[in-house]
């Protein structure tokens, strides 16, 4: 029997004791000592009892209240969710371990990300500027080669007109030389326009003298180009070859005919002669000896047809004598042409 028991049967009246033993399993007839130790024994353990039911009876009072203030502030903190929603990055709470591994990788490595992030910035602009400058100066040498290798080629062409001149003013008129020398003044004259487009991006001291110079050369070009057309086409003007060979078996229609072709040609061939400052002279002597030659082609087919050989023959002296003051004074012109041009050369120089 526990002590529950016992307080239970002491408080209950006498008459009822012995029906409470019997229900209990112990027999009627049983005394109850009670002893003054004994009850008090007994006080104490009803008062701890009664100590441990009112503890229990006030935690479960607290257990009570702290579960009904929990559901108060979740339902005001759903409420206050629900008003006013968050805003902030969404960060989900279903993440994987190996997400979760990285992220607190992360964190627990950040005094060292930082760091590692500046060096590779670092190191990456570094790298970048060092190639900007390197490709600046592969650039710069390029253009340094590439100037030098115009400059060079410019002075190689350059010292070559000296030779186009003295082709240009040769008395000797050969057709091959001066096509020749025609198509290799078109070379020089590329190297030229080439390097003046390449003075612009050069700076270079005396760059008006050099401008000066360029300006210079261009003309004598032009000059030289000019005076071969005037060759070619001079080359045509009264040429008789054996068309004057006068004897008595000579056929005077045939000689009148050929005389009007020479003339006809020749007066063509004037008036596409180009216009040279150093040989306008010339051009005004060929149209006076183109006149003069109509003349005297004239009298010589009147003189044969009146079989007035004497006068042919003189007629003849002064056709060829007309010839040769045009082209003398033409020789004359050439020579001095040549004279001036390759002074002026001579001057010029090289080219920076």
């Amino acid at each position: 029997m526990n002590i529950r028991d016992y307080l239970f049967i002491r408080k209950a009246k006498s008459t009822n004791k012995i029906k409470i033993l019997d229900v209990l399993g112990f027999e009627t007839d049983t005394n109850i000592i009670q002893t003054p130790e004994i009850i008090k024994e007994m006080d104490n353990l009803r008062i701890s009892s009664e100590m441990e039911i009112i503890d229990e009876e006030i935690e479960s009072v607290k257990i009570g209240q702290d579960l009904v203030t929990t559901k108060e502030t979740i339902f005001d903190t759903f409420e206050e969710e629900k008003s006013n929603p968050d805003t902030q990055t969404f960060v989900p709470l279903n993440i994987t371990s190996q997400l979760k591994k990285i992220w607190t990788d992360l964190e627990i490595r950040r005094q060292w990300v930082v760091p590692t992030i500046l060096v590779i910035t670092t190191v990456a602009i570094v790298s970048f500027v060092t190639l900007f400058f390197l490709n600046m100066r592969n650039e710069n040498i390029e253009s340094e080669n590439i100037t030098n290798s115009i400059s060079q080629n410019t002075n190689i062409n350059i010292n070559q007109i000296p030779e186009m001149i003295n082709v240009a003013t040769d008395p000797f008129y050969s057709r091959y030389d001066v096509s020749n020398a025609s198509a290799n003044l078109q070379i020089i004259e590329t190297s030229l326009i080439q390097y003046q487009d390449n003075l612009q991006n050069r700076d270079i001291p005396n760059r008006d003298d050099v401008i000066l110079s360029l300006n210079i050369l261009f003309d004598i070009v032009k000059k030289l180009d000019q005076l071969f057309t005037y060759r070619i086409m001079h080359s045509d003007i009264l040429i008789y070859d054996e068309v004057l060979t006068i004897d008595e078996n000579i056929n005077v229609d045939q000689l009148a005919t050929e005389l009007s072709l020479i003339g006809a040609k020749s007066s063509l061939n004037s008036e596409t002669l180009p216009d040279i400052d150093e040989f306008n002279d010339h051009k005004q002597l060929v149209n006076s000896a183109l006149l003069t030659a109509q003349d005297l082609h004239g009298r010589l087919v009147a003189s044969l047809r009146n079989n007035e050989i004497e006068v042919a023959l003189t007629l003849v002296s002064a056709i060829e004598l007309n010839k040769e003051s045009e082209v003398a004074f033409f020789n004359n012109s050439l020579q001095n042409f040549k004279d001036n041009y390759l002074l002026i050369i001579e001057n010029l120089g090289e080219l920076p």
